[in-house]
């Protein structure tokens, strides 16, 4: 696609037949031969997509995009005096998406495109999804920790959201598409199903790892949060398979498509927990799980057939997601053993119950910042321990204040010793939001800390060999945001300077 030019009356035409034209102003016969939604990012020749967001409108910045050389706009409203073409319609979010798909030429039709979705696991699912799918085809990541190569490395400068907005997820597919990849698994958050981000694309697997409460500052309710999720349906290739955590009962009423969903979960839990019922609906199983110090171990059955597995990466919770990768590999084509030998060599997911250290003592971070998500994480970890659980948390600002003191609340039931300190504050106080997470503590013992950086010299001030450090919430992020700055925080080179010994020492 490099230099191709794409005419703008092919972009009104897939607008039109979305029924999201309303009017245009100027001509159409031009060419465009990128898109942009940021005025600063526009080069010579790019269509400019503009829409109000929640925090900044993108109609204001139209005239510095024309100065930088867009011929063609997709606005929501006009802008006089602007020497190019505006396309008027009803949904900006929802035109940019088919308008960056249509420009840079749906590069998802020669893909094997995977979605996950669901509160917990989106990260570490599309993460393995890619390890596995790589035996197959060069493969790409999309979503929390960036773009993710075939290498396994991070493209620098694509870190950013769960996923990212339409103009970026089109153009790293495309991008991908043309360095040769054959599959990319990308994250479907809820924010990006319900603002209509990934409407330009269509997927062969839709997957449904957990559900659990969250981002309630966004959604009106736990409903509405589950109904953008199931959205991702919507977006399934005509043969797109559907790929359903059976134990969740969030997803028992699920519009799947029949014939083509394939469920998974670990064979003990049964239809206990009130998710899909397997039915004639093949399904995923782990039989045998034994959770060990170091990983697990599990035969994963379809059917009649089985193959075994020594997952190297803690937790039960870690086994339903390479059961939820094995998913997308397997309507993909791979085999079982296949599939088994690449879980038994699947990679660490960086800020997901990673190692930071192990001596004098482990400490770990983890990516858990909602009630559900923190339970799991120390349930794993607790059978670990010989001595102390110790537990650095905090919670976001500008968001959800409902969950905080269930935050409390898991913590203090499930550590020895909880230090109360900082996430990413925001604009918020950061001693209210500590306050509302204590609120539900309930007496159990903690410190606070409204410094992060001295909350966690403390906890591994506290720690003596035989405990556990846990510090939860940052994981992969290495920024703090405090007010509107986003501030360098790199949580694992930080404990690595505290305790004295160099990356992958004792690790």
């Amino acid at each position: 696609m490099d230099n191709a030019r794409v005419s703008v009356q092919a972009v009104v035409e897939r607008l039109r037949s979305a029924h999201l034209l309303l009017e245009i102003l100027g001509p159409l016969d031009l060419a465009v031969s990128g898109v942009a939604q940021d005025s600063r990012r526009v080069s010579p020749g790019d269509l400019f997509l503009a829409w109000r967001g929640l925090e900044h409108d993108a109609h204001d910045f139209l005239p510095q995009a024309v100065a930088a050389g867009a011929p063609a706009a997709v606005v929501e409203h006009f802008s006089p005096g602007v020497a190019a073409t505006q396309i008027r319609v009803r949904d900006g979010r929802l035109a940019a998406a088919l308008a960056a798909d249509t420009v840079l030429g749906s590069p998802w039709r020669n893909l094997f495109l995977g979605g996950v979705t669901g509160t917990n696991g989106k990260t570490t699912t599309a993460i393995l999804s890619r390890h596995l799918l790589q035996g197959r085809a060069p493969s790409g990541a999309l979503g929390t920790l960036g773009l993710v190569e075939s290498s396994g490395r991070v493209r620098p400068g694509t870190e950013g959201l769960t996923t990212p907005g339409p103009v970026e997820i089109s153009t790293w597919l495309r991008e991908l598409a043309d360095e040769g990849a054959g599959c990319v698994v990308l994250e479907a958050s809820s924010h990006a199903l319900d603002q209509h981000r990934l409407d330009g694309l269509r997927f062969d697997a839709a997957v449904f790892t957990t559900f659990g409460r969250d981002h309630l500052d966004y959604h009106p309710d736990e409903e509405h949060y589950r109904q953008a999720k199931a959205r991702l349906l919507d977006l399934l290739k005509p043969q797109g398979w559907a790929v359903i955590n059976r134990g969740e009962e969030a997803w028992a009423s699920l519009p799947a498509p029949a014939g083509r969903t394939l469920l998974f979960g670990l064979e003990e839990d049964g239809r206990e927990k009130g998710g899909p019922a397997p039915g004639p609906a093949p399904a995923l199983l782990a039989r045998g799980v034994e959770l060990l110090p170091r990983g697990s171990r599990f035969r994963l059955a379809a059917g009649a057939e089985e193959a075994l597995v020594d997952l190297p990466l803690l937790g039960r919770f870690n086994v339903e997601n390479a059961l939820a990768a094995s998913g997308v590999a397997r309507v993909a084509g791979l085999g079982l053993d296949e599939i088994a030998a690449g879980l038994t060599s699947a990679p660490q997911i960086p800020g997901r119950l990673e190692v930071v250290v192990r001596d004098p003592f482990p400490v770990l971070i983890d990516f858990a910042h909602t009630p559900d998500a923190l339970e799991t994480v120390l349930g794993t970890l607790r059978p670990l321990v010989q001595g102390r659980l110790l537990v650095l948390f905090g919670a976001g600002g500008d968001r959800d204040r409902g969950k905080r003191p269930r935050m409390g609340e898991v913590v203090g039931r499930m550590a020895d010793l909880a230090f109360v300190t900082s996430d990413n504050p925001r604009t918020e106080d950061p001693e209210t939001i500590i306050d509302e997470i204590v609120a539900g503590m309930a007496g159990a013992p903690f410190r606070r800390s409204r410094d992060r950086r001295e909350a966690i010299a403390a906890a591994l001030g506290e720690a003596r060999p035989g405990d556990m450090v846990l510090l939860a919430g940052k994981g992969h992020e290495s920024y703090q945001i405090v007010g509107r700055e986003r501030r360098p925080f790199p949580e694992a080179a930080i404990v690595r300077e505290l305790l004295g010994v160099g990356e992958g020492v004792g690790a």
